[in-house]
């Protein structure tokens, strides 16, 4: 099996407009083969997120980019890279913005709880590893106002200029992206994942809130109360039973609360 190499984005392929940088990898698989490889675009025009749904860039106003990783064979579910990959965007970040950027799970980065940052996490099977090759896809919304987007959106989404009033070199941030999921790469494969995961609670400010989350093909109610060591939801509902959340959507309300036992 070939090394492990942390160094993100030593290979950039750019283009001026791409359907999807996740699709483009996934239809070129050869390009699987190659740890830390970066696929940038200056326009998405068919971006996708979680569950299909799609991501909306504004043409030369977004960072959006996809990572080639070979996971580490330490780690024990690979979903946990979409938790790194949040922090990685919250450090680069939060020098940034007035209000902190803070991380909802399992891959959206938010400020004034509107969506700064979209986080898709795929994986395709590889002959050359034990484990799947994973593409790591990040878009973030840099210039420009939420105004600038389809009405069904402007609440709920936000951008760097936005929130600081300033504008910013996308390509000094999109470097700095990468110096940062790096850094965490590296982290996880010498010092394992618990002060990441200590990381991503303390940038989430998830511990109390009280959120509707998927449950057996429903919706349920709930207080989240930490991650488990892989880096899974644990949410307390409200008959004192601890669940542990894999999958599926999660609803933060407004107004946390503590469960009472």
């Amino acid at each position: 099996m070939p090394a492990l190499r942390t160094t993100i984005g030593e290979r950039i392929i750019r283009f001026e407009e791409v359907d999807s940088t996740n699709s483009f990898l996934m239809r070129e698989k050869e390009h699987l083969n190659e740890h830390g490889l970066v696929v940038t675009t200056a326009f998405q025009n068919g971006g996708r997120g979680r569950r299909d749904r799609k991501f909306i860039a504004l043409p030369g106003k977004n960072i959006t980019f996809s990572v080639v990783i070979h996971p580490s064979p330490k780690v024990e579910e690979i979903s946990i890279y979409s938790l790194l990959a949040g922090i990685a965007v919250v450090r680069s970040l939060k020098s940034y913005t007035v209000i902190p950027p803070r991380l909802k799970w399992p891959n959206d980065v938010l400020v004034n709880r509107r969506k700064i940052c979209g986080i898709l996490l795929e994986a395709a099977p590889s002959p050359m590893l034990h484990s799947p090759v994973l593409v790591i896809g990040i878009g973030i919304n840099c210039l420009g106002k939420s105004s600038d987007y389809p009405e069904m959106l402007q609440k709920s989404v936000t951008t760097l200029e936005e929130e600081s009033n300033k504008s910013f070199n996308q390509e000094s941030i999109f470097q700095e992206v990468l110096k940062s999921l790096g850094d965490v790469i590296d982290e996880l494969e010498n010092r394992g994942s618990a002060h990441l995961l200590q990381e991503w609670i303390a940038h989430s400010n998830a511990i109390g809130a009280l959120v509707e989350y998927e449950k057996a093909g429903t919706w349920a109610e709930g207080c989240i109360e930490g991650l488990t060591a892989v880096g899974y939801l644990l949410i307390r509902d409200k008959s004192g039973e601890l669940h542990t959340h894999i999958s599926g959507d999660v609803v933060y309300s407004d107004h946390p609360y503590r469960s009472q036992e």
